[in-house]
């Protein structure tokens, strides 16, 4: 039982029962930390599907029990409808999709929800992943394939709203 803790066999029980309330006094500052809503958040991240509105929903039923805040979910692999699309798979895939989402809003109206696309390609490596972050700040906004020159200005002002938004925060990180 002594080698468990990285103790030699010299050691008896008196070694472990001391060697466990530093564990303890450990563990019950980790819990503590868990608990404040100031040092720690839980972020849910799931796809729009059933399954996983459904672990959803059990993953944050089991971490208000344990007091740990939760506010905040992810929907990952999201396809919008940035342009006309021809596919009817891709067409019953929004759709279904769409059904789920709404139900996450429903659920979740009181939670910072953030929606992030299905991309052609995985996310690896540094840069990747710098780009794909500035997503957790500022919603993503599917390209405008066409449009009116009025819905083109609109984005464009949208865009630089964004940017001033993302140079500040980016300001209050440095600082």
């Amino acid at each position: 039982m002594t080698h468990l803790f990285g103790m030699d066999d010299e050691f008896g029980e008196d070694a472990i029962l001391g060697r466990l309330e530093g564990m303890k006094d450990v563990i019950e500052q980790v819990n503590k930390q868990f608990k404040d809503p100031d040092m720690t958040t839980f972020v849910c991240v799931c796809i729009p599907e059933f399954l996983s509105l459904y672990e959803t929903e059990r993953l944050v039923q089991e971490l208000a029990k344990f007091e740990i805040d939760t506010h905040n979910i992810i929907i990952n692999q999201v396809i919008f409808d940035d342009e006309d699309v021809e596919s009817k798979l891709l067409k019953a895939r929004m759709k279904m999709q769409q059904k789920y989402i709404d139900q996450f809003y429903m659920l979740y109206d009181d939670f910072n929800i953030t929606k992030l696309p299905l991309l052609p390609q995985e996310v690896t490596g540094v840069e990747a992943l710098k780009s794909f972050s500035r997503h957790f700040l500022s919603p993503y906004q599917p390209l405008c394939k066409r449009g009116t020159v009025e819905d083109l200005e609109r984005r464009i002002s949208m865009l630089k709203v964004q940017i001033s938004e993302a140079e500040a925060e980016l300001e209050k990180l440095r600082k």
